[in-house]
């Protein structure tokens, strides 16, 4: 969540949507000319002071040298938590990673809070913003469809072989019974032979 503050005109920060990306990012949008910096919260003592001293000017032209992320027109800057974390040491990636389901007694980690520290043109912004944590209610680890995948590969296995034994069966049954009916053939002709033989023939 990001704080209520008034913005360039132009300039945009956008937070993810929970319900499409589970880990949550910032996006700054920079629909104009001048290019909008963002920099490490280590230099907001010099960047942000009540009364600033002569050389205050020439830090803040200068901040395009030690920006850290920078949106333009058609380049905005998203940042995730690696990013945040790494503009701000005092910021904390608190989430769960596991690939097993949550525990039902597993504790939300405590929100967070934090501050962009943007350069744009002559101007020095500070945003701040929250980092709250929810349980995900859409986990999926893909078991279930691999026991799916597996469950119906070793039917269509089954399937296969049921169907190649059918197969082998019919084919061992149609050998036999040409070999039984080339046995019954060359009987037949050796009787008829043997017949043929007994009988008296005139000269």
């Amino acid at each position: 969540m990001v704080g209520d503050v008034e913005l360039p005109a132009g300039v945009v920060i956008r937070t993810s949507d929970p319900e499409s990306q589970p880990r949550g990012s910032l996006a700054l949008e920079n629909q104009t000319k001048t290019l909008l910096y963002v920099l490490s919260l280590g230099y907001k003592d010099v960047l942000v002071m009540k009364t600033p001293d002569p050389n205050y000017k020439n830090r803040v032209n200068g901040a395009h040298e030690v920006a850290s992320y920078l949106a333009a027109p058609d380049r905005p800057a998203n940042l995730g938590m690696e990013a945040l974390t790494d503009l701000d040491r005092d910021l904390e990636d608190r989430n769960v990673l596991n690939i097993d389901p949550p525990p039902v007694n597993l504790p939300i980690p405590a929100a967070q809070s934090s501050e962009l520290l943007l350069v744009y043109g002559d101007q020095v912004l500070i945003i701040p913003f929250t980092v709250s944590y929810a349980l995900n209610t859409n986990f999926d680890n893909g078991l279930a469809a691999d026991q799916t995948r597996i469950a119906n590969t070793q039917a269509t296995g089954i399937a296969t072989a049921t169907q190649e034994a059918g197969i082998s069966g019919a084919s061992g049954m149609k050998n036999n019974g040409i070999t039984i009916g080339l046995a019954g053939a060359m009987i037949l002709i050796i009787a008829v032979w043997w017949v043929w033989r007994r009988l008296p023939h005139r000269g």
